[in-house]
């Protein structure tokens, strides 16, 4: 019974059926604070606490779904070749924007962090938090940060930015779904844009520019940055 646990039989069957419970509450409520992975994420978590299992059995009993999280943000290029005309003749100002953003989020939270004296693993795994899973567990490994950490983090990051973004923006005036979809892109990552994709499908496809874009400077950038 214990292998069962800690087990892809046990882990997968337990992940699938979070999920679904995590939709279901997230339709039944109708805010957006119960995102499908905040619900999931806490049952999943209420139940390894309760069987006592390890965290690190679970990761490992969950090496599929990690393998399809590159495949599933792959997927995020069909509303951007939708959009890719729009998208186009936005260029310049993407590109302005993507630069500032995909700087300025990282090293804001870790300046914070630095000056409330975290310690050096938490501001490694903060260097990650505005990029999407798959891309922030694979560049946490090459800078030695702790990936359970990093992934808490960018889960974390990108359910606040999809909760207060769109209200945040409505609050400025900010009604075009172009700007909505890549400030979210940027700021919440695969979270965001699932976010964004519930808004609309040009909304999505910004959402998806930014999130790629962001996760690809950043993973070049980083581990220049922190080269001894």
């Amino acid at each position: 019974m214990t292998e069962l646990l800690h087990s892809p039989l046990f882990a997968l069957p337990l992940n699938l059926c979070a999920f679904l419970a995590g939709v279901a509450i997230y339709r039944r409520s109708g805010t957006a604070l119960l995102h499908p992975i905040v619900g999931a994420s806490v049952l999943v978590a209420a139940v390894l606490w309760l069987l006592q299992i390890p965290y690190g059995d679970y990761q490992q009993a969950s090496g599929l779904l990690y393998a399809l999280l590159g495949p599933a943000v792959v997927a995020l290029a069909v509303p951007l070749k939708q959009n890719l005309a729009i998208i186009r003749r936005a260029g310049w100002p993407l590109a302005v924007t993507l630069a500032a953003g995909a700087i300025l989020a990282p090293v804001v939270a870790v300046v914070i962090a630095l000056l409330l004296g975290a310690a050096k693993p938490v501001l490694l795994a903060l260097s990650g938090k505005s990029i999407t899973t798959p891309i922030a567990l694979a560049l946490a490994e090459k800078i030695h940060a702790a990936q359970s950490l990093t992934a808490g983090i960018v889960v974390f990051t990108g359910v606040v930015g999809a909760v207060a973004g769109p209200p945040l923006l409505a609050r400025l005036n900010i009604h075009d779904h172009r700007v909505l979809g890549f400030a979210l892109g940027i700021n919440a990552h695969a979270v965001g844009t699932a976010r964004a994709l519930e808004i609309s499908a040009l909304c999505g496809a910004f959402a998806a520019l930014a999130m790629g874009l962001c996760g690809a400077l950043t993973a070049l950038l980083l581990p220049l940055m922190l080269a001894p």
